[in-house]
């Protein structure tokens, strides 16, 4: 396959047998809370977080040997004192990414947060209006997006990833999406297939796409998109994850829904990766970062 995508030698080398293998990532659910309702979401469902849990949860993830931490959800602006999370992670040699919709990154900025993750990722889902809140609704606003795009370009020693969820709503848009992400000119632009799985995800109707014709398009739009990177994860790489839920469960997707591992409020998280029948899916699914610039 085409489309700028990775070659998994490029990234992590196999270790060899009997050495320990370390924890490529962890994407720590820091909430349950947003302010979007996408219909393909397959994060946690809503409701009141267990905050009390969250700073033995960060501890956990500070303990654990994941070299990179995710901040996601939810909607982790959300969370108000999520930078300094950041910034403790970046001290102990930690690379932080935080997946956003994008909304709030203007509002927090003003109210005081500092970007300091190692990169942001930003939902862009359609190149107009129109499609972008066809796959994210009426809520959705692609304005608002794109500044916070240019804030954070504008922010050194942050790396840009755009994120699209590849679905048959936006499938015939991909092509003029491929063009304004080239001009956004981000570090890698990640393209998920659309999965099913989730609690809160009830737009399997809408956006259900067969894996040929995701491949297909990724091919398609990987040459508009040049020379910025584009780093595809189908249905099959996307149950690639280590998850920590707001209750510390530690969670590996399946094709149907999520597998709890254990909790790392009573068990490392180490201990419970080396229980893991066969990471290799994780390790695969995250080689994509070495295409951050830092």
């Amino acid at each position: 396959m085409d489309a700028g995508s990775l070659a998994p030698s490029a990234v992590m080398p196999r270790p060899l047998a009997g050495t320990p293998i370390e924890i490529p990532a962890v994407d720590w659910w820091i909430t349950s809370r947003c302010n979007l309702a996408c219909d393909f979401c397959y994060g946690p469902l809503p409701r009141t977080d267990p905050v009390g849990l969250r700073e033995a949860i960060f501890s956990a993830i500070t303990d654990c040997s994941a070299a990179v931490v995710t901040f996601c959800g939810g909607e982790p602006l959300l969370v108000r004192d999520i930078d300094r999370y950041a910034k403790t992670l970046a001290e102990m040699g930690k690379r932080t990414v935080l997946n956003t919709n994008g909304l709030l990154v203007r509002k927090r900025l003003a109210q005081g947060l500092e970007l300091a993750f190692s990169a942001v990722g930003l939902s862009i889902d359609g190149s107009t209006e129109a499609v972008h809140r066809a796959m994210r609704g009426p809520k959705a606003d692609l304005g608002e997006v794109l500044h916070a795009a240019e804030l954070v370009s504008q922010t050194p020693g942050t790396s840009l990833k755009i994120a699209t969820v590849v679905s048959r709503v936006n499938q015939y848009d991909l092509p003029s999406l491929a063009r304004l992400v080239r001009r956004l000119e981000p570090d890698v632009w990640r393209l998920y297939q659309y999965s099913s799985r989730g609690d809160h995800n009830v737009g399997q109707q809408r956006h259900q796409l067969p894996e040929d014709r995701f491949l297909a398009l990724v091919d398609e739009v990987g040459a508009l998109v040049k020379p910025v990177p584009a780093a595809p994860s189908s249905e099959e790489l996307t149950v690639g994850c280590l998850i920590v839920d707001p209750d510390g469960n530690v969670l590996e997707p399946t094709s149907m829904g999520y597998l709890c591992r254990g909790n790392c409020l009573t068990e490392p998280i180490d201990a419970i990766w080396a229980k893991i029948p066969s990471p290799t899916a994780i390790i695969e699914n995250k080689r994509w970062l070495s295409m951050l610039s830092n």
